[in-house]
């Protein structure tokens, strides 16, 4: 089993509910090299929205599928809590839910998105993996959504 094809989901204590723009702050692409016990490293990208949602794809897995906000831990920096639903792509057991959490770790300077780096961490399905999520640009986003099977966001 990989990110995003597990099958709990569990509220975390000390999340507050998600409010209109609460992912401002970390909306953009991402990408990753991810790490899980048992499997070799693997890729993640999203997109995620000022919203609260967001589309994700797994090269590892060829899966990809959505996130919606379940809620920030108002800390600083916030952690932010998401539910995650993999729906689609070119691998062969493309269903699955989890949760994904994200840490950032480091501001930029005021001109610029206020984090450019978040730990992210999946759990779901007694499957755990961990990365280091950077800002990233189109053509990564685009290769890692292409791996999956999925077209990009």
């Amino acid at each position: 089993m990989a990110a995003g094809c597990g099958s709990d989901q569990v509220s975390e204590p000390g999340i507050s509910g998600a409010d209109t723009g609460a992912t401002r702050q970390i909306s953009g692409n991402w990408a990753a090299i991810l790490h899980q016990k048992g499997l070799g490293p693997f890729q993640i990208a999203v997109d995620i929205t000022a919203d609260g949602t967001a589309r994700v794809a797994y090269s590892g897995i060829e899966c990809g599928g959505d996130w919606s906000l379940d809620g920030v831990q108002t800390s600083a920096p916030p952690r932010y809590v998401f539910a995650e639903r993999i729906s689609e792509g070119a691998g062969d057991t493309c269903k699955g839910t989890g949760t994904v959490s994200l840490s950032p770790i480091q501001r930029n300077s005021p001109n610029e998105p206020a984090y450019s780096r978040m730990r992210y961490r999946f759990t779901g399905g007694g499957v755990e993996s961990r990365g280091l999520l950077r800002r990233t640009d189109t053509s990564r986003m685009d290769k890692v959504f292409g791996q999956a099977g999925l077209s990009p966001p």
